[in-house]
């Protein structure tokens, strides 16, 4: 019976790795498709976004770890840990924050100082989402992957959102071009390994 078990077991694994690689496809596109769209605006300054994507990577690898501190801001926000994976409630207000804030005062927002904070916000919340879905059999590392692709194209739309508080972004248009591209990049694969 236990033989039978671990089986099921094996097999919901490979579903996950097969499906994971499906969404990886549609994962690269949106990225590369967004990634585009964002050097096609001319007042964005893509320098400045991977600046902020560096120095967060930077500042958890080998300054210090921002995990315990994010985690409870998340904890703040989101009672539910589910919840607090899915949205990044830091990103959430600071998107809000300049929507509402250049209105009620009548501010001026600074282009690259909203660009880096998005960017170390968007990058901290997905190092977090990595490091608590982290797991140590073959089983969890699958399940961390199949996640973590899943839940980095929902905050790369979230991204997308909060950048179009400043910038023109049809984010509508950037998914389905990214999904419309994934499934070229899967059909491709699919006549390659088939001839």
């Amino acid at each position: 019976m236990e033989e039978r078990g671990l089986k099921n077991n094996y097999i919901y694994t490979l579903i996950k790795f097969a499906l994971f690689l499906l969404i990886l496809c549609f994962l690269v596109e949106l990225t590369k498709v967004f990634w585009n769209v964002l050097g096609d605006i001319e007042k964005f300054n893509l320098n400045i976004l991977i600046l902020s994507i560096l120095s967060l990577f930077i500042f958890y690898n080998f300054i210090a770890d921002l995990n315990n501190v994010y985690k409870k801001i998340q904890n703040f926000f989101f009672r539910s840990s589910f919840f607090s994976l899915l949205f990044p409630a830091l990103l959430l207000a600071l998107g809000l924050g300049y929507f509402f804030l250049p209105k009620i005062l009548n501010l001026h927002i600074n282009h690259n100082i909203f660009i880096f904070l998005g960017g170390f916000v968007f990058t901290g919340h997905l190092t977090f989402i990595s490091r608590e879905l982290k797991g140590h059999s073959f089983n969890s590392f699958i399940n961390y992957l199949f996640i973590f692709s899943i839940l980095y194209i929902l905050n790369i739309v979230l991204f997308g959102l909060y950048l179009s508080n400043d910038f023109t972004l049809d984010m509508g248009e950037i998914v389905l071009q990214g999904m419309m591209n994934g499934a070229i990049l899967i059909q491709n694969i699919f006549v390659q390994i088939l001839r």
